[in-house]
């Protein structure tokens, strides 16, 4: 079959998509792009919308904490004490995928200074340990594990450390920074920086932290976590590893920046940070603690169903590997969440809305219910405000919306709501502020013939990329959303 000329949409960086040309004659190459609709400002680097667009991803906690029973250390231990006795990656990076995460973040150095790779900027590594006979490099194994499985990488490099001497001096700032050259000059492509902002970390130049992480690898993110979003920020954190934080009321990537000119904003999308166990670090005490999936399915729901991304600490045990407890409910999760998904009522059913950008057949109504997000429906220029509205097959029951923008052209609604016919009347079953990446409503057991996305404010002319009606029931929801309690990493 000749693929279908008109879905091949260009988002952000894109330039072009082998296969969505016609190759049964001379190739003279892709066809002309069509005219996108004008992006609105602040708009999400091509690495933000990667991130933002993968959902789930993991921590990794794993260190000397591992083995002392500690939560945090305080850099005297003896390198003596790490010793894995079964240490693999491709295990935790199995299990990562199993529960459909495609991004892991591993704690190359905690707080309590101790390197995870053999550092030539300190002497407290893995290289004076007895792990694999003092030639053991945790990093290159779990980077070379994830990019194998095709998982993204990320690494947290603690500015707090415990051990090194030089630390609250002017000197460590040059320490700190050998580490991080040393981590992005050695194990190939990462894809976020993580940087803790913990109590007791002396004033550092950020700005100058981020550049040279960008001087390095111009992809990589910079996340400050626990602390409030800042210049020097890609993406920012909320939940538990954040206490007191929480979701934004408006759900929004966009924020203002403290000290900023009034009314602008920058992007910096969210994660929602939690652990799967009690503690960051693995404690056998903690074996039966571990949070069931209904539970990890309400933070995904409160996380994800809230447009940001949802990042679950699952740390590794003495052996280094994943305990099997973990890595059972991770599994289930990933269960439940495709059955979330399985049964869409408005896939390929017959749309229609009241305008399209420039009439272009590549940005009418069926593109925001054809189950791709890399096509959208658009509004025409100038709007507003816009009605989208599917036709559904007889009256199907549905208790789950989706709704996603095509977010690499920014944030765009403002306000709206869903409403569905039944027995010949309307009824509004779910309002909102903000899309974004992704919008869930949980809408308990509707049946309707029609059903219609209603926009009555937004920053530029409507657009989304795809309206989903999902009859979950196969899925084992949480008869409420988890809060998350407050702890320290």
């Amino acid at each position: 079959m000749r693929p279908d000329l008109s879905r091949c949409v260009l988002l952000a960086a894109i330039v072009a998509a082998p296969g969505c040309y016609e190759k049964t004659g001379p190739v003279l190459g892709p066809p002309a792009t069509p005219p996108l609709p004008a992006a609105v400002a602040p708009v999400p680097s091509a690495a933000q919308v990667a991130w933002q667009t993968q959902e789930l991803s993991a921590f990794l906690h794993f260190g000397m904490n591992t083995f002392t029973n500690k939560e945090q250390g305080d850099g005297t231990d003896s390198p003596a004490l790490f010793n894995p006795t079964a240490f693999d990656a491709r295990q935790w990076i199995t299990a990562l995928r199993s529960g459909g995460f495609q991004e892991a973040l591993l704690t190359a150095k905690h707080h309590d200074g101790f390197c995870l790779w053999p550092s030539k900027c300190t002497t407290y590594t893995v290289a004076a340990s007895p792990f694999q006979g003092g030639d053991g490099d945790v990093v290159r194994e779990f980077v070379d594990a994830a990019h194998e499985g095709n998982v993204r990488v990320a690494l947290a490099l603690s500015p707090l450390d415990r051990h090194d001497p030089s630390y609250g001096t002017p000197a460590y700032q040059s320490v700190f920074e050998c580490q991080l050259a040393e981590l992005l000059t050695n194990y190939g492509s990462v894809d976020e920086i993580w940087l803790w902002q913990a109590p007791g970390v002396p004033p550092f130049d950020w700005i100058a932290i981020r550049d040279l992480v960008h001087e390095l690898q111009p992809q990589t993110l910079v996340e400050l976590s626990n602390a409030a979003p800042m210049p020097a920020s890609d993406v920012r954190s909320i939940g538990q590893s954040s206490p007191g934080t929480a979701p934004t009321p408006t759900d929004q990537s966009n924020v203002q920046m403290p000290g900023g000119a009034a009314g602008a904003a920058s992007y910096i999308p969210a994660e929602a940070v939690y652990s799967i166990r009690p503690g960051w670090f693995w404690h056998a005490a903690e074996d039966g603690q571990v949070k069931t999936a209904d539970q990890l399915l309400g933070l995904y729901f409160d996380s994800v169903g809230r447009n940001s991304l949802l990042r679950i600490n699952v740390p590794p045990d003495t052996r280094g590997q994943l305990a099997d407890p973990d890595v059972a409910a991770l599994d289930q999760l990933g269960s439940a969440i495709s059955a979330l998904y399985r049964t869409n009522v408005a896939a390929g059913r017959p749309a229609t809305v009241d305008s399209v950008f420039e009439d272009l057949a590549v940005y009418a109504a069926p593109a925001a219910v054809d189950g791709r997000t890399d096509t959208f429906w658009a509004a025409a220029a100038g709007q507003t405000s816009a009605r989208l509205e599917v036709a559904l097959e007889g009256a199907p029951t549905f208790d789950l919306i989706s709704l996603q923008e095509p977010i690499a052209l920014g944030e765009r609604t403002t306000e709206y709501h869903v409403e569905a016919r039944t027995n010949g009347t309307w009824t509004t079953i779910a309002t909102g502020t903000a899309i974004g990446e992704r919008k869930l409503f949980r809408v308990g057991s509707v049946s309707a013939d029609r059903v219609a996305l209603v926009i009555t404010g937004a920053r530029a002319a409507p657009a989304l990329s795809e309206l989903g009606l999902y009859n979950s029931t196969e899925a084992q929801l949480p008869s409420a959303s988890l809060a998350g309690g407050a702890a320290g990493q």
